[in-house]
C-alpha cells in the first residue's frame, strides 16, 4: 500500500493495513493469526498451538506476513533479549497473536482545560479514549470521573 507522507490519517491507514493482513492470515471470521514464541522468533510456522481463551479462536500463521518487517524483527530481538534476562520467559508454550490494534483515538476533540467543555459547542464534554483523552480502560475511567465532576459543577450553578 502506498501512503501519502502528509496525510493526517497516515497512521490510521498503516493500522488498517496491518488489521487487513491479520484478518486474511487468520482465514477471516475474526480468527486471530497466532504463532508460538520460539517459532515466531525462528520464522517457523507452528505445527500446533496450545489452547487459547480468545474466541472465535486462533490459527497458525506466519506473523511476518502480518507485521511490517521493522516491527516483526524488533519484536523477535526483544523477545530473545528479554528471554535471556528472565528465566522461563522465552518458551514455546507462549503464543504471539496479531493484531490487537484498536486503542485510543488518533484524533483529539478540543476541550477547554478549565471547564472540559468543547470550546465552541456548549454542554459538549469530549471524554475518554474516543475523544483522545485516554489510552486505556483505567485512564478513560479517570477522565470520565474528571468530566463528570466538571458537569456537576456546571449543573450546581
Amino acid at each position: 500500500m502506498k501512503y501519502e507522507e502528509n496525510d493526517p490519517l497516515l497512521l490510521m491507514h498503516f493500522q488498517e493495513a496491518i488489521e487487513q493482513r491479520a484478518y486474511a492470515a487468520g482465514g477471516g471470521e475474526f480468527v486471530a493469526p497466532a504463532q508460538r514464541m520460539a517459532d515466531f522468533c525462528s520464522n517457523t510456522i507452528s505445527s500446533s498451538l496450545p489452547s487459547c481463551s480468545y474466541l472465535p479462536g486462533i490459527a497458525s500463521s506466519q506473523m511476518s506476513d502480518v507485521l511490517p518487517k521493522f516491527i516483526h524483527t524488533t519484536l523477535q530481538e526483544g523477545l530473545r533479549s528479554f528471554g535471556k534476562k528472565m528465566h522461563g520467559y522465552y518458551i514455546n508454550e507462549a503464543v504471539i497473536l496479531a493484531a490487537e490494534s484498536r486503542t485510543s483515538s488518533p484524533v483529539r476533540i478540543p476541550r477547554d482545560s478549565e471547564t472540559l467543555q468543547h470550546p465552541q459547542i456548549k454542554n459538549l464534554y469530549p471524554c475518554g479514549e474516543g475523544a483522545g483523552y485516554a489510552g486505556g480502560i483505567v485512564s478513560a475511567a479517570m477522565d470520565g470521573e474528571r468530566v463528570a465532576g466538571s458537569v456537576g459543577l456546571v449543573l450546581s450553578k
